[in-house]
């Protein structure tokens, strides 16, 4: 079915005024959502940050405190850590991608690009009490990019994607709550559904640059909550799926 036969059919209107759903898109039709999931991502990124200003600000209060003390920081030990975290992300290109290619078919829908959660997990070492490596694996819930079209909302593409990195960690300060700067380079998988045939986003593998910072705070010796922000910068045939990720989780050290 060509892209003016799915347009025309998602137009047309039967003679009570219903909109007609093509078999091959009837999936991809459904009532808009309210709108509440986003705001209350939003709201949890912005919590995020303003714990994470917070937190900061006690950092320096901390390590001020622990320098006076002169006793070395066991949390700034060497050795082995995991972590498993909450994360959400924003695709801050493909949309103005999308609109591109639509015009270019003579069509104009707004549209909304959804902004999913994951989940991830990360292995790593400290080797140096201002440096750490480690591996991060980061996988997105699929992602539907929707065209309000009349009363419906059409699914014109859907995307998951799978994020493989080798990270190192600067750690600025040495105490209790302990903010970093972070940068990696790895691997993007990206697996899509193009229902309208826009040939926007490719699917498969490209090379990735991570970068981001973040906060750790030390519960106890080994346990600390994690709070961190950055960016995905895929290369190659990826490239319009520059991504602002951000992420909220628990890790241990051994």
């Amino acid at each position: 079915m060509s892209r003016a036969i799915v347009f025309s059919t998602l137009l047309t209107r039967s003679d009570r005024g219903a909109p007609v759903q093509s078999a091959a898109l009837g999936r991809a039709l459904r009532r808009a959502a309210s709108g509440s999931g986003s705001l209350g991502l939003r709201a949890m990124a912005f919590s995020a940050a303003l714990l994470a200003l917070l937190l900061f600000a006690i950092s320096a209060q901390a390590e001020d405190m622990e320098s006076e003390s002169g006793e070395e920081s066991s949390f700034a030990r060497d050795g082995l850590y995991i972590a498993g975290n909450l994360s959400g992300t924003w695709y801050t290109d493909v949309k103005s991608d999308v609109r591109d290619a639509l015009t270019s078919l003579g069509y104009s829908f707004p549209m909304e690009v959804e902004k999913p959660l994951g989940l991830g997990v990360r292995a790593g070492y400290r080797f140096l009490p201002h440096l750490a490596a480690e591996a991060h694996f980061q996988w997105y819930a699929s992602a539907d990019i929707e065209l309000d079209v009349q009363t419906n909302k059409a699914n014109a593409i859907q995307l998951e994607t799978l994020a493989f990195t080798g990270n190192l960690k600067a750690y600025l300060l040495t105490g209790r709550v302990q903010p970093y700067l972070l940068t990696g380079i790895g691997v993007l998988h990206v697996s899509t559904d193009d229902k309208l045939n826009l040939n926007v986003v490719d699917e498969g593998d490209a090379f990735v640059a991570r970068f981001g910072g973040g906060l750790d705070f030390y519960i106890n010796d080994h346990f600390a909550f994690i709070a961190e922000g950055g960016y995905l910068l895929p290369t190659g045939k990826l490239d319009n799926l520059n991504q602002v990720v951000w992420s909220v989780g628990l890790q241990y050290r051994f």
